[in-house]
């Protein structure tokens, strides 16, 4: 009989070391449950390989995207030319060229509107959660007020405003994009200041800027880095909207949206000049969408494989 319960107990002993040893880290399955979703995978390394060729350009290229003009060429269309594998636009430039270099403003205005405007959402977001009473009443009725207006309206008016160029459709889409940021911090903020490690951290005197920073805000990333990376794909629709309206930057630097904005002269004779910038924006707002679901899905524990 006590043999028996010495090898019970020996199964027990290993199975309980082997659980252990198999035990991963939160990232670690976060991480895992990303590899798992096959689209968001597919997305980031569309994304990748974008993020290459528009930093790559120069060498993928033997064209300059505005000074190479030849008027000889105008309106060749794709994959009727070695030279030129894409065609070629109204003023006999690469469209290949023009696609790539323009991939280098879209991504960066993209980039740029989420990371700023995330920065005062967040900032916004957790100092009203944290602190509450008329503070938190203050600032969720300013941003209840801006998110009420189209903000791609206030974007237009902001730009009349300051006037036509690239450094302006950042700041404008910057101004009208952080709410959401503001709202998913507070309720965050909200759920985790609660939590018993805060409460031990104010009673050991600490200052309310080093347990937002250090305790309430490493607990609230994840539902917010889905947040921002689905943003740059919000972004880089809104930025391109603006070039499109023509209130971005000049007409002849390369950008999706400027060469959208040209290409509507042309749709019945060379449609080829809206499709494939407009090609280029659907994909990679499609990728970085792909990867924001993933995130979603391996962040949120109820929704893991």
């Amino acid at each position: 009989m006590s043999e028996n319960k010495e090898h019970v107990t020996e199964i027990l002993n290993e199975n309980v070391e082997a659980e252990a040893l198999s035990t991963t880290t939160y990232m670690q399955d976060v991480i895992r449950s990303f590899k798992k979703n096959k689209l968001a995978v597919i997305g980031l390394i569309i994304v990748i390989i974008i993020v290459i060729m528009v930093l790559a350009a120069p060498l993928l290229t033997k064209y300059d995207p505005m000074l190479d003009i030849n008027l000889k060429e105008m309106l060749i269309r794709p994959f009727t030319n070695p030279d030129h594998i894409l065609g070629t636009d109204d003023y006999g430039r690469d469209i290949w060229t023009r696609l790539i270099y323009g991939g280098r403003s879209s991504v960066l205005i993209g980039l740029t509107v989420a990371l700023l405007s995330a920065a005062a959402g967040i900032f916004i977001g957790c100092i009203a959660g944290y602190f509450g009473g008329w503070v938190d009443s203050l600032l969720m009725r300013i941003t209840d007020i801006m998110m009420s207006f189209p903000f791609l309206v206030i974007a237009i008016a902001i730009m009349a405003v300051l006037g036509n160029s690239q450094a302006n459709v950042i700041l404008a889409l910057s101004i009208v994009s952080w709410p959401p940021f503001s709202r998913l911090t507070r309720g965050q903020v909200l759920a985790v200041k609660e939590q018993e490690y805060v409460e031990s951290a104010r009673v050991a005197g600490f200052s309310d800027m080093r347990i937002m920073m250090h305790h309430v805000l490493p607990n609230c990333w994840g539902p917010i880095i889905i947040e921002l990376t689905l943003s740059v794909g919000g972004a880089i629709l809104s930025a391109a909207s603006l070039n499109f309206l023509g209130m971005g930057g000049d007409s002849a630097m390369p950008d999706w949206g400027i060469m959208l904005n040209q290409g509507r002269n042309y749709l019945q004779q060379a449609p080829y000049l809206t499709f494939i910038p407009g090609l280029a924006i659907s994909i990679t707002v499609l990728a970085i969408n792909w990867i924001g679901d993933g995130l979603r899905d391996a962040f949120d524990p109820k929704l893991r494989k």
